[in-house]
């Protein structure tokens, strides 16, 4: 079986090589194989992860007679789960590129970079050494480059493209620094069997925070965190396919670093704060920013950034598998409103011909919002307590259920604010409340089904307590939010800076040099033809 987990990379990569053998003449051809292979790839990701959950874990290692390891892939279930987000992701957008680039000189070219794009993050999340891992970040990397250079005649673009190049390079050199660490201080690491032997390399707790922080700063670059985000809203010059796969699969590649490594990252406390106060300060620069920007492609860029931030958040907190759970929930979700995006601007554009509601006054909307808080915390307790009832005795999954409760607050703060019938009112609370015990009950089965390949990690996550200023940030925001009445001037003052905040600057477009002319009299200029007299 150990077949199966090099198909799930070979494949992609075959498609990638045939596309650029084939020439761009070909793009309509290249589109078929390369959606093909990934749907192939996906397919085979399915059994793969039927045999890792009967039989046990599955690996292909190449290894020489001293049973140092050279190179090799393995899945367990956390590989697997993650190999069923990126090749289903990769050959659902390519089925969309398909119709969407017809005609388009540079499809060939998207269909190569996607291929070569998801050969090289199949390879990272399976990658069985370190080396490897990095080498696959590092092709990961560069393929992203490519599928945004697809329009490089857009000054937009190439600005998009020179960020986050330089983002990545900034990651890159501390990825490879984190590695070269390791190599000298451990040599090379084995992932198939790191919770084993990080209870050896943890007597040197100094070497792991070096190793981890260095590593945390790899995801940030990746993952768009503080203060390396600047790169993500540039990248809005994208195709829509790009920008799906980006969103939905590149930018999760700093929360799988951190999972992959987790049996020694999580045993940092350094590390962990750090990984929490980061993911933290995103959390609440990318939903404020969210909340200001006009337009529906970089609203949706700032949500990933904040979704990003949480996922950091998660995993300083050792809670690896809702990490996990997460980021798939949100790599198909993303997914879908980035391809979506078209008809979401057709619903807006006829919202906003509908005639304007009426706003409620600041006490009724105070009254609305504590009715909410009070329904979805009911809704919330009661899950946890039938569902998942030793969820609350750690910190990591308290956090959770605590931002649980307040999404489903805020939604049905929404739902009640509407003013829309009593029946449509009782079934969307309803819904509200299905969809918390749903939450609830498939973190558990999700949390249960990794447990096993998760048992070691996050032995020394950070404080609980460190929620208490993120969780003060998100009120006052709220309560700005809420009382604009009251307190106009602040809102504005807040709104103004968030949409400052998320402006990009565009580059300039290139001069274009004119012949030089000789300089007329200005008694030439009023002479009857010369185009400058007034009457």
């Amino acid at each position: 079986m150990s077949a199966l987990v090099l198909l799930v990379v070979g494949l992609p990569a075959l498609s990638a090589l045939f596309v650029v053998c084939s020439g761009a003449g070909r793009s309509e051809r290249s589109a078929r194989v390369s959606t093909c292979a990934a749907a192939a790839a996906f397919l085979i990701a399915c059994a793969l992860a039927i045999e890792v959950g009967v039989h046990g874990a599955v690996s292909a290692v190449l290894a020489d007679h001293e049973g140092r390891q050279i190179v090799g892939l393995y899945a367990n279930r956390i590989i697997v789960v993650l190999l069923l987000l990126v090749c289903g992701v990769s050959a659902v957008v390519q089925a969309f590129a398909c119709g969407y680039l017809r005609g388009d000189l540079r499809a060939g070219r998207f269909f190569a970079g996607t291929s070569l794009l998801t050969a090289a993050t199949a390879a990272m999340v399976s990658a069985a050494s370190i080396v490897g891992l990095g080498v696959a970040w590092t092709l990961a990397g560069v393929a992203l480059c490519a599928l945004l250079n697809m329009y490089s005649g857009l000054p937009a673009a190439r600005q998009g493209l020179q960020r986050t190049a330089l983002s990545f390079a900034i990651g890159d050199c501390a990825l490879w620094a984190a590695i070269v660490f390791a190599l000298v201080r451990w040599g090379n690491l084995d992932l198939r069997h790191l919770s084993g032997q990080a209870r050896a390399l943890t007597a040197d707790p100094d070497a792991v925070s070096v190793f981890s922080c260095l590593v945390l700063v790899a995801a940030m670059a990746r993952s768009a965190q503080l203060p390396l985000q600047r790169w993500l809203p540039a990248t809005l010059a994208a195709p829509t396919p790009v920008s799906a796969l980006l969103h939905a699969g590149v930018i999760n590649a700093g929360g799988v670093l951190l999972v992959r490594l987790g049996a020694l990252v999580g045993t940092s406390r350094p590390a962990g704060i750090l990984m929490f106060c980061v993911g933290g300060a995103t959390v609440v620069y990318g939903t404020v920013l969210m909340l200001t920007k006009p337009d529906i492609k970089g609203s949706l860029a700032h949500s990933t950034m904040g979704q990003m931030g949480f996922m950091i958040m998660t995993c300083g907190l050792g809670a690896f598998a809702a990490a996990i759970f997460h980021l798939v929930a949100h790599g198909m979700y993303k997914a879908t409103l980035f391809l979506g995006s078209g008809g979401a601007v057709h619903r807006q554009l006829q919202h906003a011909k509908a005639p304007p509601r009426a706003s409620q006054s600041a006490g009724a909307s105070a009254l609305t919002a504590l009715v909410a808080a009070g329904m979805a915390g009911a809704a919330m307790l009661s899950a946890s307590a039938v569902l998942h009832p030793h969820a609350s005795g750690t910190s990591a999954s308290g956090t959770l259920l605590l931002f649980g409760w307040a999404t489903a607050a805020a939604t049905t703060w929404g739902i009640l604010r509407r003013r829309v019938s009593a029946l449509t009112t009782v079934a969307g609370v309803a819904l509200m409340g299905a969809g918390t015990w749903a939450y609830v009950g498939w973190l558990r089965l999700f949390t249960g089904f990794l447990s096993v390949d998760l048992s070691s990690a996050g032995q020394n996550p950070a404080p609980s307590w460190l929620l208490a200023p993120v969780v003060l940030v998100l009120i006052f925001v709220a309560a700005v939010r809420l009382s604009e009445r009251r307190l106009r001037s602040l809102h504005d003052a807040v709104y103004v800076r968030a949409l400052s905040a998320g402006h990009v600057l565009r580059a300039r477009e290139p001069r274009v040099r004119r012949e030089a002319r000789p300089v007329a009299s200005p008694w030439a200029l009023l002479q009857p033809g010369s185009g400058t007299a007034r009457p």
